[in-house]
């Protein structure tokens, strides 16, 4: 079965373009889930590609790593 868009921009590029943001922004999974206010496992979830966060986390993500939205969904290059 065909996946849309949207799944495969997911799973081919935010999900590890975020953990990549976080270990280069030297941030633990731990530190990191904190400053977002989520459990660790729920990051560790995100970076795995097995949950999607939404539209206020994703947000909150990019403002944490300096990133815009489109970079984490692999539409830019910032």
């Amino acid at each position: 079965m065909k996946e849309n868009r949207e799944i495969y921009l997911y799973k081919q590029n935010f999900a590890p373009r975020i953990k990549s943001a976080r270990i280069e922004n030297k941030y633990t999974l731990q530190k990191a889930a904190d400053k977002l206010g989520i459990h660790n496992s729920t990051l560790a979830s995100y970076e795995a590609g097995r949950t999607e966060p939404g539209i206020e986390m994703i947000a909150k993500i990019a403002v944490l790593y300096c990133h815009t939205t489109d970079y984490f969904f692999g539409l830019a290059d910032d």
